[in-house]
């Protein structure tokens, strides 16, 4: 007790607490990363299997054949595409379904673009369906075979040999009698939007941008989709693509049912284009490296948000859909037109074993490879490591806090008894030196006694005054500074309509108005701190708790990793990765080489950064022409990224954009603020 009297005991005490904490909250960090991406090692993760026996894929006996693909179903397809030029021969597919003796019906919907994109112009489009009904139920449940019909001048790859496919699935289909569930063979129009709004019609949503027509035939609820992207032949592998709407993913018994009859029929199939690490070097540095490659391809997918094919918009509707891609040699593929129907039609022959819905398996996981997974029990386990560092560093902020206080007010009470024992002691030394005086003077010293202790208080309270100042607490010192990173947030969210409806007054490129509207509103925030912050005369120091803070940004942070981890575990480890460092070392400094440089590390991580980086991620597999080049053109994407995300929240509802708005931008702005803080 006696060397914790001591100030500079305390301070050591305190000094020694903080290091020991800082050192935590590196180790939690870096063993939190390391052993996330560990979980790409075979050994730390697991087979996958099929949950849902009622599947039975190994039991599926495939009699497609080609006289069920017409060869000149392709020529007379490109003929009819040559003929449309822009357009899409609807009305070709239309007449074959008819022809096979199918409930065919067209669905008419309309698009009114948002942002003044399309300035009073409402797009039509047209989705064409046909329905198989079940001889053996009366459509109670369905699934849905999908292929989005693409034009000659798209820039996707075409899609007719899934349209020829369907059709002779359709054919093929219709002559079997042991149907329990309806086939829905669906061809959309305009990509997504198309979907969207089949989807929409479908199930009675309508809204302002996507209109729906009226959808004379259905069937019952649909239990899943496949979603085909199949060329005209020489297939060489298969792509299977997952992730869906705001990174939900369908359930893992689908895929690995699409995966286990690709490989029944000697059809090699990848995850993102990347090969599983062979078996026999699974456990090896290479095999590691593949597997860790392909694991983060997928989260790079999954953090983005976006549908990586028309089948991500089923997902909301708790649809279990995935897509089938073909990928195209030049010369020569190992896989036909037939083949691939053989496993069209056993995935469809074992949905249609199922007696219930998707269920049993998991619905949040990471795929390594096609046959191995990471379940959400554990890649969380690192991933709360990671978030520890943060309560770690709120404890530290706490301590140091109270303790700095403790140490000061110690010190003052210290200085204070010896401020009184001094003068006792010189008030004894004089009685001993004088002789005793009249009683009229001796009440006389008395009073003086008393006036010179009520100066001392009230020179103490002064001086107490001073520290308060000196150092400001409460809520009241940064209330400012909340205020006004929720008024950028609100702003941030709100801007896009009001940016584009200055743009055409003005006849600017909305996308144009739309960025460098976004970059003057960054701007600006940066200037903030110093425009709503109380200063002091002398030196122009910035008044707030900084303290309190940080501990209620740290809080915040804490609770948007957490909740984001349970929807989309790749965004949320992405932003933990670069926010939670950043955040732990953020304090005042009096060294102006320690303030610059937390000032750069922020922005760094400032949400205008990270887009950036995206941007430039995604086309680094592409000619840009060196550096120059890739920043220009990374430039371009983020532009064009940044419309396609706010235009997605009006079609489909992504919440993307709102993410950034609402939870990055007011995180970074308060981290922001501190940083401009100097230590008293």
């Amino acid at each position: 007790m006696g060397l914790l009297s001591n100030p500079q005991s305390r301070q050591k005490l305190v000094d020694a607490v903080t290091k020991y904490n800082n050192i935590l909250c590196a180790l939690c960090y870096v063993v939190g990363v390391v052993w996330f991406l560990a979980l790409a090692y075979p050994p730390l993760n697991a087979r996958t299997y099929f949950s849902e026996n009622a599947l039975l894929p190994g039991v599926v006996h495939s009699g497609f054949s080609f006289d069920d693909v017409p060869e000149e179903f392709i020529s007379e397809f490109k003929e009819e595409l040559k003929k449309e030029k822009r357009n899409v021969p609807r009305n070709w597919v239309y007449e074959r379904f008819r022809e096979i003796g199918l409930e065919t019906y067209i669905q008419n919907y309309t698009v009114k673009y948002p942002l003044h994109l399309v300035r009073g112009q409402i797009v039509p489009g047209q989705n064409v369906y046909s329905i198989l009904r079940a001889r053996r139920s009366a459509s109670t449940e369905a699934v849905v075979l999908s292929v989005p019909i693409r034009s000659k001048s798209s820039d996707l790859p075409p899609t007719y040999g899934g349209i020829v496919l369907m059709l002779g699935l359709a054919k093929y289909f219709s002559r079997q009698p042991y149907w329990s569930k309806d086939i829905i063979f669906l061809v959309t129009d305009h990509e997504q939007i198309g979907m969207q709004a089949w989807l929409d019609g479908y199930h009675h949503v309508y809204s302002e941008y996507i209109r729906p027509g009226d959808m004379p035939g259905k069937s019952g609820p649909i239990q899943a989709a496949i979603n085909l992207e199949i060329p005209s032949g020489n297939i060489k592998y298969f792509n299977v693509k997952i992730e869906g709407l705001n990174g939900q993913l369908p359930n893992l018994d689908l895929v690995n049912l699409v995966v286990r009859l690709c490989q029944k029929h000697d059809a090699e199939i990848m995850l993102h284009n990347n090969k599983d690490a062979p078996h026999w070097s699974a456990e090896t540095v290479a095999g590691y490296q593949q597997s860790l490659k392909t694991m983060i391809k997928m989260m790079w997918a999954q953090a983005s948000g976006l549908p990586s094919g028309n089948h991500g918009l089923f997902h909301r509707y708790h649809i279990e859909a995935i897509t089938l891609e073909g990928i195209r040699k030049k010369k020569s593929g190992q896989i036909s037109l037939v083949t691939t129907g053989r496993i069209i039609e056993g995935i469809y022959r074992s949905l249609n074993n199922l007696l219930e819905r998707f269920h049993q398996s998991f619905f949040f996981y990471i795929l390594p490879g096609t046959q191995r997974y990471v379940s959400i029990g554990l890649y969380m386990i690192p991933f709360a490591i990671i978030s520890i560092a943060l309560w770690v560093s709120l404890g530290q902020e706490e301590k140091s806090s109270k303790k700095s206080d403790d140490v000061k007010n110690k010190s003052d009470d210290t200085s204070v008894v010896k401020d009184k024992a001094d003068d006792k002691d010189k008030t004894t030394d004089k009685d001993k030196a004088t002789t005793k005086d009249t009683e009229g003077d001796s009440s006389e010293a008395v009073s003086g006694d008393k006036l010179n202790v009520d100066s001392l208080n009230k020179l103490m309270d002064e001086e107490d005054d001073f520290d308060m100042e000196d150092k400001p607490q409460g809520v009241l010192t940064i209330l400012p500074l909340l205020l006004s990173s929720c008024i950028m947030a609100i702003l941030c969210y709100t801007g896009p309509d009001i940016l584009a409806g200055m743009a055409v007054p003005f006849k600017m490129n909305i996308e144009d108005g739309l960025f460098y509207g976004f970059l003057a509103l960054f701007t600006a925030s940066l200037l903030f701190p110093r425009m709503v912050a109380r200063r002091t005369a002398e030196d122009n120091r910035l008044l707030f708790d900084w303290a309190l803070l940080k501990t209620i940004t740290l809080i915040f942070q804490s609770l948007v990793l957490f909740s984001l981890a349970l929807l989309n575990i790749s965004l949320a480890f992405f932003l933990a990765v670069l926010f939670v460092p950043v955040s732990v070392i953020v304090h005042p400094s009096k060294n102006k080489l320690s303030r610059w440089s937390q000032k750069f590390l922020l922005l760094l991580i400032s949400p205008l950064s990270i887009l950036f980086t995206a941007a430039i991620i995604s086309i680094m597999d592409k000619d840009n022409g060196g550096i120059l080049g890739l920043l220009y053109n990374g430039w371009s994407t983020l532009s064009h990224g940044l419309l396609l995300s706010m235009v997605d929240k009006y079609f489909f509802g992504s919440w993307l954009f709102a993410l950034f708005s609402f939870a990055v931008l007011p995180n970074w702005l308060t981290l922001w603020g501190i940083s401009f803080c100097e230590a008293v």
